[in-house]
């Protein structure tokens, strides 16, 4: 039988060497394992912005949104008897971020053209204004879609009604990522991302990614129904690329290993085509 002291010192060793193994573990492209870190439903504390002070009962104001001030927006579209509106706030100039190669979605007020647009080929004379803040879609007098945006990507939670006001669709989303993707990071305080598996109705679909410690990213590709299908490509920590592998275009096809089309070396030489 163990002594006390013994069972104490398993018991606090025990997590810390779970934590460093979390942390040294290197990245592969061929990950078979569910990760287990996931995002939660999202807690007024995780926004700071949608905090209710109960004791100063402080009004909030809803340009401010994450500590950045916006700037209230507004358009309209009447087609017959329908008139569709658009409530939202976006970001002044100075405050502009560029959409990264991983972003799924991007969102922006043309302030020239009176629209909300989704895209990531922006122009530089283009007059814009990246979302951010409170979003709220209505027909007539109807509310039919509503949630939030942070920095040009969907955040928080997201509702569309139809014209009885009865629920269609609702989705949390963590600043463009849905809440249902999985997340794994390579430190303890998930500040630095290490890979996103994309999960929708519990299977693995959508575009994958894999970061390397720097940031930039590692490997992307595509899942459908938990396999991995198209074209999956691996890049080295300097972005250049590393390697081109083929997966069947439908998933369940099942044959040979997914072939390497072509391969490159640091220096971005192309040391094998395939073709």
């Amino acid at each position: 039988m163990k002594s006390p002291l013994i069972l104490f010192c398993c018991l606090i060793l025990t997590p810390l060497m779970g934590q460093e193994t979390a942390i040294i573990d290197l990245f592969k492209i061929d990950y078979e394992t569910p990760l287990t870190i996931a995002l939660k439903d999202l807690k007024a504390e995780e926004d700071p912005d949608l905090v209710q002070n109960t004791k100063k009962k402080k009004k909030l104001n809803p340009k401010i949104y994450y500590g950045i001030k916006g700037k209230k927006g507004f358009v309209k579209k009447t087609r017959g008897r329908n008139t569709t509106s658009e409530l939202f706030y976006f970001l002044k100039d100075k405050d502009f971020e560029s959409p990264s190669p991983f972003d799924q979605d991007f969102y922006y007020f043309d302030r020239k053209k009176k629209r909300i647009v989704n895209s990531k080929k922006i122009k530089e004379d283009q007059k814009i204004g990246l979302l951010h803040g409170k979003y709220i879609k209505k027909l007539n007098d109807k509310i039919i879609e509503e949630g939030f945006y942070y920095k040009g990507k969907k955040h928080m939670r997201w509702v569309r009604f139809d014209r009885n006001d009865i629920l269609q669709d609702k989705e949390i989303y963590w600043k463009g990522w849905t809440q249902q993707s999985l997340l794994r990071f390579y430190d303890l305080k998930r500040e630095n991302l290490r890979e996103v598996i994309p999960v929708h109705f519990g299977d693995r679909q959508g575009i994958y990614f894999a970061f390397h410690t720097n940031g930039n990213v590692a490997a992307t590709g595509e899942y459908m129904f938990n396999e991995k299908v198209g074209l999956w490509r691996e890049y080295y920590e300097n972005k250049r690329s590393k390697r081109e592998i083929k997966y069947p275009k439908e998933p369940f096809q099942k044959g040979a290993p997914p072939p390497i089309l072509r391969e490159w070396n640091k220096k971005g030489i192309l040391i094998y085509d395939s073709r």
